[in-house]
C-alpha cells in the first residue's frame, strides 16, 4: 500500500499568483465588532492555492475550492495532468485546504507559501477525474477489486460521509461492456467493504437465503439425529428392563433360576440415569426446533437476515 506523506509542505512561490482572477490578496478592510458572529467575516488561515496555469479556480474565503483542470493528486508534476496527458479533466471540490496545517506564509521568513493540493491533510474533497489512479491517489487498498489505473472515477473523502436517501439506495457494478476508455470490461467487479483500509481478511458475504437453507438443512439433519439417539437409549432401556427379569431353566428339578444379583443391581442402579437421558434427548430436540425457528424465520428473535438489505 502506497505511504502518503502527512507533513508535506506548499511551496514557496517567487512572485503572487496574478492568474487566478478569484484570489483574495487581503482580507477586507473594516472589521466587524463581533467578527464572525451571524456568518460574518472572520479571520482564518485561507491557503494560497498552487493554481496551474490552465485551471480555473473558485475559491472563497475560508479555504474552500473548486479547481477544474487536468489530474493533478497533489504538486504541478503530480497525476496525468502533470505527465502531460490529455482527457483526463478532473473538478475537484475542496474543504479546509492542508487541514489544521493551513498557512498563508512561513512563519520563519514571512514569504507567502503557496499550497499544493495532499490528499491526506485535506480535510474534506469530492474528486472528478476523466483519467486517474484513484486507490493509489487516496492510498487505498487493493481489496478484491484491485487498484485500477487509467480509469475515470469519483472519489469522496472526509471525517465522515453520508449518503442518504428518502427512498433506496444501490451499489452497482458491471453496468456496461465497455469502461470509459474504450476498454471492453470481460469480468463485472464486486463491491469491498473495507474497514480499516485492511483487506488481509475480506471475505464473501454471506447470501441470506441460502445461509438459512443450511442452517435449516443442518437444525433437521441434528433433529434426525436426536431421533436415532432417542431410540437407541429407548431400545437399551427395554433391553436392561427385560435383562434384570432374566432367569435360565435349572438342569435339576427344572425349575427357573433366579435373576442374577448383581445385574439386577447395576440396572438397577442405571436405571434413573437412562430416565434421565430421555428427558434430556426429549428436551434437546425441543431446543433445537426453536433454534431452527428462531434464526431461520423472520418473526424469529434473532433471524438472520436483514430485513431490508440484499447482495447477491
Amino acid at each position: 500500500m502506497p505511504k502518503i506523506n502527512l507533513i508535506e509542505k506548499g511551496s514557496i512561490a517567487p512572485k503572487p499568483n496574478t492568474n487566478n482572477p478569484f484570489f483574495v490578496e487581503k482580507y477586507p478592510s473594516e472589521e466587524p465588532s463581533l467578527e464572525g458572529i451571524n456568518n460574518s467575516f472572520i479571520r482564518e488561515a485561507h491557503p494560497r492555492y498552487n493554481k496551474a496555469t490552465p485551471e480555473k479556480v473558485v475559491e472563497g474565503t475560508n479555504n474552500q475550492f473548486i479547481i477544474l483542470g487536468r489530474d493533478r493528486p497533489g504538486n504541478l508534476a503530480s497525476g496525468y495532468g502533470g505527465e502531460g496527458s490529455t482527457h483526463c479533466g478532473m473538478i475537484d471540490i475542496v474543504t479546509g485546504m492542508s487541514g489544521m496545517l493551513a498557512r498563508e506564509v512561513d512563519p520563519e521568513t514571512g514569504e507567502p507559501v503557496y499550497t499544493d493540493k495532499n490528499f491526506a491533510l485535506d480535510a474534506a474533497r469530492i474528486y472528478i477525474s476523466q483519467r486517474t489512479d484513484v486507490d493509489k491517489n487516496f492510498g487505498l487498498a487493493d481489496g478484491t477489486v484491485g487498484s485500477p489505473t487509467l480509469r475515470s472515477a469519483i472519489a469522496m473523502k472526509a471525517d465522515g460521509i453520508r449518503i442518504v436517501a428518502r427512498n433506496g439506495i444501490k451499489l452497482v457494478t458491471g453496468t456496461d461492456t465497455h469502461n470509459s476508455q474504450g476498454v471492453q470490461e470481460l469480468i463485472s467487479s464486486g463491491i469491498d467493504l473495507i474497514a480499516g483500509n485492511d483487506d488481509r481478511d475480506l471475505q464473501p458475504l454471506v447470501k441470506g437465503s441460502n445461509m438459512v437453507k443450511c442452517v435449516v438443512d443442518l437444525a433437521e439433519h441434528t433433529a434426525d439425529l436426536s431421533s436415532i439417539v432417542l431410540k437407541i437409549v429407548k431400545h437399551i432401556f427395554q433391553l436392561e428392563a427385560a435383562l434384570a427379569v432374566h432367569t435360565h431353566i435349572c438342569t435339576a428339578p427344572g425349575t427357573p433360576s433366579s435373576p442374577a444379583p448383581l445385574l439386577a443391581t447395576n440396572i438397577a442402579t442405571g436405571y434413573p440415569g437412562l430416565v434421565k437421558l430421555i428427558g434430556e434427548m426429549m428436551q434437546f430436540t425441543k431446543d433445537n426446533v426453536m433454534i431452527k425457528l428462531n434464526n431461520t424465520q423472520p418473526f424469529g428473535e434473532n433471524y438472520i437476515n436483514s430485513q431490508y438489505n440484499t447482495t447477491n
